[in-house]
């Protein structure tokens, strides 16, 4: 019976972890419409417009500064 008991706090906490996770797909909806709308307007109109290299302003600007640095 005690076997039961450790499976079915098992899978509770299992379940339990899909809140975070849900929160943190929630948290980047915005970040991923606007890099999907950004890659369309690129390879599907055909757009003449910068690829998005980072979530972060700062890091884009430094990208697009140093384009021959990894």
């Amino acid at each position: 019976m005690e076997q039961f008991l450790a499976w079915d706090i098992s899978d509770t906490f299992n379940g339990l972890m899909m809140i975070p996770n849900l929160i943190g797909v929630l948290f980047m909806i915005p970040l991923v419409v606007k890099i999907t709308k950004n890659y369309i307007d690129r390879k599907v109109k055909c757009k003449d417009v910068a690829p998005i290299i980072s979530y972060d302003p700062e890091i884009e600007a430094e990208a697009v500064a140093n384009p021959d640095e990894e």
